[in-house]
């Protein structure tokens, strides 16, 4: 049941749940969703207005997912800005995937068509993909004469290098049950089935502890990034900043030693495979 539904302007849709997680459409059907500043500045309201979620869905309106940045607008600004925001704030949209990434919730891509350029950047700052059987994935920009700026380094930090290769070099899109052999996405399902797939598995991950859930988005983050070392030493300390402000563990294991099965465990943990 939703139990609020608020339009920034309407290029962007939030819809909270009861449950504790939140639908986040991106609503430019007829521009395939591509986001223009107004729309960026809109889906940064939107998460910063939904961080009492512990899941947000993050999917679009129409046959599009999100078609990256808006280039006709990025054309017609060029020149124009009069601020000063040189090395800081002068690309929008990396502020805005930013943001998801820095977001408490666990975001879930629900793929629902084209996710080109920044909509595969988009896709890869998302914790879990979902994808419609009609989704597409590509990097049109060698196309346009130029590099992927950011869904380039994204996919190439996500994905084998021959296949970010291909992708990057050839500008072909792949389809979606090739982007979940390749790792893009976790699942694939028919199109109607794409947002109750998303939803289940929001309400799954809503099961867990706030606290749990931040510090696990976080640690996800930060080990991609360390030696294997370093990385054993980090997770045992983010275990102890968990069980200093939540109780989570202690509860876990009193449910267990009471022979009571927690969220994951028994028939639940092969759902979803």
């Amino acid at each position: 049941m939703a139990v609020k539904e608020k339009g920034y302007g309407e290029l962007v849709l939030l819809e909270k749940k009861e449950e504790g997680y939140g639908i986040i459409t991106l609503n430019r059907p007829d521009k395939r969703n591509a986001m223009n500043r107004a729309a960026q500045a809109e889906l940064r309201a939107a998460l910063d207005d939904s961080r009492d979620c512990k899941v947000l869905i993050i999917t679009g309106n129409g046959p599009a997912f999100c078609a990256g940045v808006d280039l006709k607008e990025n054309r017609e600004l060029r020149g124009q800005r009069t601020e000063r925001e040189y090395a800081h704030g002068s690309n929008s949209w990396f502020e805005t995937n930013e943001a998801v990434r820095r977001h408490p919730a666990v975001c879930i891509a629900a793929v629902n068509g084209y996710a080109l350029g920044g909509g595969l950047t988009l896709t890869h700052n998302c914790e879990i993909a979902i994808a419609s059987e009609k989704a597409e994935f590509g990097m049109p920009e060698f196309g346009f004469g130029t590099f992927p700026g950011l869904a380039g380094p994204a996919t190439i930090r996500r994905i084998l290098p021959k296949h970010a290769a291909y992708m990057i070099l050839t500008a072909r899109r792949i389809d979606a049950h090739t982007a979940e052999r390749w790792g893009i996405v976790n699942k694939v399902v028919p199109h109607e089935q794409l947002l109750p797939e998303a939803e289940e598995l929001a309400k799954h991950i809503c099961q867990f502890d706030p606290v749990l859930i931040d510090f696990g988005k976080k640690a996800i983050r930060d080990l991609e990034l360390m030696p294997w070392s370093e990385g054993l030493v980090y997770g045992g300390y983010i275990g102890a900043l968990v069980r200093q402000q939540s109780n989570a563990a202690m509860e876990g294991l009193e449910r267990f030693a009471a022979g009571q099965k927690n969220p994951g465990q028994g028939a639940d943990a092969l759902r979803g495979s």
